[in-house]
Parts: structure tokens; sequence; C-alpha cells
């Protein structure tokens, strides 16, 4: 699969984070709805729960786009969606999960959608291979009971919903700490036909994302910048800016390369699609070959270390 020819504009920072406007001409699947809007019911599977997978329906009538790193919340454990999916109405399907609440198996609240999103730094540890994606996930989800306080059942959920009570200034180098980058965030505007974001912090590239339209960015780009932010205040970045030309370089990575199809991976009625490159992580799925969602990670970033 090509990549799609990228355009980017000029970024908004604050703190440490940094975000770059980014539009393309390539053609994209019509009609997809994606976040909450989308309609999509999540249980355990019939015959007894799983850590590794759980069942999606879409009980909406258009075709539903759920992007890796969704979080799937309650149930036996809070679990994050391990690669993009595309589900035409009424389909019911086992999807991969990684497990990003270590401390408990057991509960019978239902399991529910809220569009939100595990942190770049988790969801870096999708790309590895299984069985050692899932310590991994488990690993880097310590990093942040190390920083901010446990969580009693080492929760990413619990982390990211403390997220919004981090009043410490302390915990960032500048004056507005967390509550004012939280603000930031959801402030954030998009501008006309923009359908993609490069998210920086402390200086370098972190992602690149790209959507089927303006819409479906919307439907992500704050929780998946939320989820940057609890990075950053964990790991204690500075506040660097990012320059625009290393956004550039960046999204130069994916010129003259292509994704290759994964068949062993089920996206539903898309093709997932990946490629690792020396410099980049690269996942999404496309339907009817046209890209549906992109995601472009770096893997030199120290937030992410992709081995």
């Amino acid at each position: 699969m090509e990549m799609p020819e990228l355009h980017v504009g000029r970024g908004m920072g604050f703190g440490p984070l940094a975000v770059f406007p980014v539009w393309t001409g390539a053609a994209a699947p019509a009609g997809l709805v994606t976040g909450r809007a989308a309609r999509v019911d999540v249980a355990e599977l019939a015959d007894g729960p799983s850590v590794s997978e759980l069942v999606v329906t879409n009980v909406g009538d258009r075709v539903a786009l759920l992007i890796e790193g969704e979080l799937l919340e309650g149930g036996w454990q809070h679990r994050a969606l391990s690669h993009d999916v595309i589900l035409s109405p009424g389909v019911s399907m086992a999807v991969g999960v990684a497990c990003v609440e270590q401390g408990r198996w057991a509960g019978s609240s239902p399991l529910k959608r809220r569009a939100r999103r595990a942190s770049a730094s988790v969801r870096a540890a999708l790309h590895a291979a299984s069985p050692g994606m899932q310590n991994d996930v488990w690993q880097r989800i310590g990093r942040y009971d190390a920083a901010l306080g446990g969580s009693p059942t080492q929760s990413y959920v619990d982390h990211l919903d403390r997220l919004a009570h981090l009043a410490d200034p302390g915990l960032l180098d500048f004056g507005d700490g967390v509550s004012g980058l939280m603000r930031w965030v959801r402030q954030l505007p998009l501008l006309p036909g923009q359908r993609g974001v490069i998210a920086g912090v402390a200086g370098q590239p972190v992602s690149l994302e790209l959507y089927p339209s303006r819409s479906a960015l919307a439907a992500h780009v704050h929780e998946t910048l939320t989820g940057l932010l609890l990075d950053a205040v964990a790991s204690g970045a500075p506040s660097e800016p990012t320059p625009g030309r290393r956004a550039r370089r960046f999204a130069g990575r994916l010129d003259g390369i292509h994704a290759e199809a994964q068949p062993a991976v089920n996206a539903g009625a898309g093709t997932a699609l990946s490629l690792t490159t020396e410099h980049i992580a690269v996942g999404g799925v496309s339907l009817a070959e046209r890209w549906a969602h992109l995601t472009v990670l770096n893997r030199h970033h120290p937030l992410l270390e992709i081995a």
C-alpha cells in the first residue's frame, strides 16, 4: 500500500507539547463513523473471558472505524484494542486486545467504549510481537506507577482518570503545569480540510496520524493528545519546542515506501497494514485500497523506545 502524500502546516506548542496540522489529497473511504459516534457494543467472549480477546458488535447502520489503542473499559479488566478494525453494520467479531489493568481479573460491570485511548508509550508496545507485547504493556504502565503513584490494580485507566487532578506545577518545568496543558489540549482547534496531526514532545516528533476526514480526526485527536500528555508528565518532559523542520522531516520518512498487508491480523472489513524501518513504525488499516487510518511512530523517541 503506497503512502499518501502529506502536507505539514505550522505547529502550535505549549509546554513540552507541539502539534502540527497535516493535510493530504489522497482519497479516503467515504461514510465511516468513528469515536463516540460509532455505535459499537463490547463484551467478553461467550465461552468465557480472555485476556487477549473481546467481542465487538456494530449495532449501528454505518461502517465503524475502531482505532488501535482504543480503551475498552470495564468487564473483567480494562483492555486496549491492539490494532485498527473496520466493522460493517450488524457484524460481530472477536478482536485482539491487550490488558491495561494487570491487577484485576474479576468483575461484573459491563464493558464500554468512551473513545478514550491509551498513550503513545503504551501503544508503542502494541507493535511488539506476541507474547512479549503484553509484558511490555505492563512494564510501561508500571512507569506511571513509579512516577505518579501506584494504582491499586496497576490500571492505566486509573492514571488517565487522575491526570486532570495532577495540579502540582512541579510535575512539569513551566508555570501552568498539568492543568494548563489539559486546557490547551481540550481547546486545540482543527483547521479546514485538516485530516491529520504530527505530535511532538520535548523537541522531537513522537507520532503522526491520518484519518479519512476532518470529523474522524476530531473524534480522536483530543483523547490521543491527552494520552501523550500523560507520557509527558510521567517522564518529566522539558518544555522544549519541536521545530517545524523536524516535523516535516518526520513526515518525509514516508516518501517512497509501502506498507505491507498483514493477513494474519483480522481487521474486519478492512486490511491491516504495517511496516517498520530504521526510523519509524507504521500501522493502519485500508478499505477498498484507500487508507482509513494511518499511524506513524518515531522509533527513536525516548517516550516510545520501539525495538
